[in-house]
């Protein structure tokens, strides 16, 4: 390695490449995804010594990475807000592992005008500062995979403490990383031996602890998030699609390609990994989220990936040329992106803390049990007992017949939960009869199946419409005695 002259791009890129992560945090900071106010009040139902419980009824393993529990435990014990606290720690875990990758990258001889490549690669893409505040473990996980990543590669020798510890934290983290792990502690031992085993054991027990405590806990090895929302292969792979062309710009993966044919050991441990989780998330079908969140810990090393590919097309003057148009591509797409989706996610944190805030106070004026798909947000806002339709906190129903959004729950089910509030979602206005009850709705599968059944029709009526944001209205029903009582029956709401 060359050490930078004082004043590079080589010193500059990992602190330019933070910041940038910070900036575009700072201005998505409004947006939190809805799952993240389940694992707030998991969090703050442990902290308050309520126990590992949603609403406080039933003990259940809804938090996919239990080690994320950890921020909004602590920020509730001394007081604090968890979501806040999740959001800060996982913006600075995002900057933290960009800081990281593009300081290794700097001190490689690449030339200036690579790692300045790197840096802007970085700077378009939204993802890393999105999903930093979006409340959930990405960040965390972005950090423990690309230490891994380093600690593995490291020169002369791997770090082999340093991988194992950051592997036991993914498997407590994200499990869909499991296959990225395997790949590392493979290359550790092409180039370590029996040494290895030290990052197995390491890693090993973290896995080993994480299944064991699922299995007390909840009698499963697999979190409910697995039940609820595994999705399909064609799904998996149209995600995976679409993210090679909002990420990369789909040309900007030659590059990579090129660091990983050309390029050193590392660079294709790096891309061995990345290829790793990309089948992973294909297996898994991939995610329901927006910005590709189970994506987001390889843009670190794929941005580092593409300064090495562009350095070694550089070679001759159609390579030359070849690396131009691609970092282009690289560039262009997913800076469009960005520009557009910061905004949305403002918007959508908005509308959140304004109609949903409403909301919440109508159900916990009107109601003390709700049956919905959207528990995050509203159940953390008016502390109701809640009937997870899509099954993502609710054991009977994730292992229900159907996929993610379109479980089969008959009517005795709800009838036995009984809620006295049902709330739905709908992408066009619902039409309803002229006794108030619900006649159509363009919902998800699930909510269109309760919404034809003949339990709502029989006990339920809507009360309130209420236009949250572009083609998503909420439609709330009461029991028809709460519902001919309820201040809210003659508005819509808009």
């Amino acid at each position: 390695m060359i050490p930078p002259k004082p004043w590079s791009w080589q010193r500059a890129a990992p602190w330019f490449g933070a910041v940038t992560v910070l900036l575009v945090g700072y201005c998505a900071w409004p947006y939190t995804v809805d799952d993240a106010f389940i694992v707030a009040r998991y969090a703050r139902n442990l902290a308050s010594g309520i126990g590992y419980s949603l609403d406080g009824q039933v003990r259940s393993d809804a938090v996919t990475g239990p080690l994320w529990l950890l921020p909004g435990v602590l920020a509730s014990w001394f007081g604090g807000d968890p979501v806040g606290a999740a959001k800060l720690v996982g913006l600075l875990a995002m900057a933290a592992a960009s800081w990281l990758v593009l300081r290794r990258l700097s001190q490689r001889a690449l030339g200036s005008r690579y790692v300045a490549m790197a840096m802007v690669l970085l700077a378009c893409q939204p993802t890393l500062g999105c999903w930093g505040v979006a409340g959930l473990e990405t960040g965390a996980a972005t950090l423990a995979l690309c230490v891994a990543v380093l600690a593995a590669s490291r020169r002369p020798q791997p770090q082999l403490a340093a991988l194992g510890v950051c592997l036991a934290l993914l498997a407590w983290l994200r499990p869909e990383l499991a296959l990225s792990g395997a790949v590392l502690l493979a290359w550790s031992y092409a180039r370590c031996g029996v040494r290895a085993h030290l990052a197995t054991l390491l890693a090993g027990a973290g896995v080993a602890s994480v299944c064991v405590a699922r299995r007390v806990l909840f009698g499963a090895y697999f979190p409910l998030s697995y039940y609820a929302k595994l999705g399909t292969l064609s799904q998996g792979l149209h995600h995976v699609a679409t993210a090679a062309f909002v990420l990369a710009g789909l040309f900007g993966l030659l590059l990579p390609v090129a660091a990983c044919t050309r390029g050193r050991s590392d660079d294709r441990l790096m891309a061995a990994v990345a290829g790793a989780q990309v089948l992973a998330c294909v297996l898994v079908g991939g995610d329901w989220m927006p910005g590709f969140r189970l994506l987001a810990p390889l843009v670190p090393l794929y941005v580092s990936l593409c300064a090495v590919g562009a350095v070694r097309l550089c070679a001759t003057r159609l390579g030359r040329v070849s690396a131009l148009l691609c970092g282009l591509f690289a560039c262009a797409v997913p800076l469009t992106d960005l520009i557009t989706r910061v905004p949305e996610w403002r918007a959508a944190g908005h509308s959140r803390e304004q109609v949903g805030a409403v909301l919440a106070g109508t159900l916990r004026a009107h109601a003390r049990r709700v049956a919905l798909v959207d528990v995050g947000y509203l159940g953390y806002r008016s502390g109701l007992q809640v009937v997870d339709l899509a099954g993502i906190t609710d054991p009977e129903i994730a292992r229900l017949p159907g996929g993610h959004l379109d479980k089969r729950i008959d009517d005795a089910l709800l009838e036995r939960r009984a809620p006295d509030a049902v709330l739905l979602h709908s992408a066009a206005p619902p039409r309803l009869d002229a006794a108030r009850r619900l006649a159509q709705l363009s919902g998800y599968p699930v909510e269109q199946r309760v919404a034809r059944s003949r339990w709502l029709h029989e006990h339920f009526r809507v009360v309130k419409v209420l236009h949250y944001a572009a083609h998503y209205e909420y439609v709330l029903l009461l029991r028809d005695e709460a519902a001919f009582s309820a201040p809210a029956r003659a508005g819509s709401g808009r």
